[in-house]
């Protein structure tokens, strides 16, 4: 599916996901820095919470923006399909990459599901960001018109955006190095297929819960 149509980057998209990337980040390194203010569940809850009011705002005026930004765009049974295919390899990937295919370490907990509902406030905005704003404005771009390239570079740019988060130990950058760069790259491949965010945001929500729960218990028995 071509994603540059019109070929005009949407700047007022662009600056948004900017001025989101600094408030996240402003939340990641207060809830570091200050981790007795307890402000713990705001680096997930203010972002999703403006990204929504963005959305709102913006599709009142130009309501054809949700089927650019993959938030309307019909879910086809091939979408759906495929989704589950990316989620099973998700979770190849995850358990070979942290060691417990081998090592008889934890499998799914029951405990994981609200967890993983609870996340989706979290994932929500990075895959808009991801896909509905720099996929598409990338699109847009002649380098990257209709090319792997476009995947490949959103891929690569969803990674390192990780490394920049405080407090992480290098193996788990590493482990992530593993797991993050390959989701983003099939993520762009499934926007640009299918133009549809809700898959990919229950998809990053599940995984993100797997990863955090298994790196840690990798990291712990090594």
């Amino acid at each position: 599916m071509d994603t540059g149509a019109g070929r005009r980057i949407d700047w007022k998209d662009v600056r948004f996901t900017f001025f989101l990337a600094g408030v996240f980040m402003l939340l990641k390194w207060t809830n570091f820095t200050r981790p007795e203010w307890h402000l713990n569940t705001t680096d997930a809850l203010v972002p999703f919470l403006l990204t929504l009011g963005y959305i709102v705002a913006r599709a009142r005026r130009q309501p054809e923006k949700l089927d650019e930004w993959g938030i309307t765009t019909p879910l086809t049974f091939p979408a759906v399909a495929l989704a589950l295919a990316l989620f099973g390899v998700g979770v190849g990937v995850l358990t070979v990459s942290t060691g417990i295919a081998f090592a008889g370490g934890p499998r799914f907990e029951p405990s994981y599901v609200p967890r993983m509902v609870d996340y989706i406030v979290g994932a929500f905005p990075q895959q808009f960001v991801m896909c509905s704003v720099g996929l598409v404005s990338l699109a847009k771009l002649r380098p990257f018109r209709n090319t792997w390239m476009l995947a490949l570079a959103v891929g690569l740019a969803f990674c390192l955006a990780h490394f920049l988060l405080p407090g992480k130990a290098l193996s788990t950058m590493l482990l992530e190095l593993a797991t993050l760069f390959p989701a983003g790259f099939l993520a762009a491949g499934y926007f640009l297929k299918f133009r549809n965010l809700l898959p990919l945001t229950a998809m990053h929500a599940t995984l993100f819960v797997l990863l955090s729960s298994w790196t840690g218990w990798a990291v712990a028995h090594q």
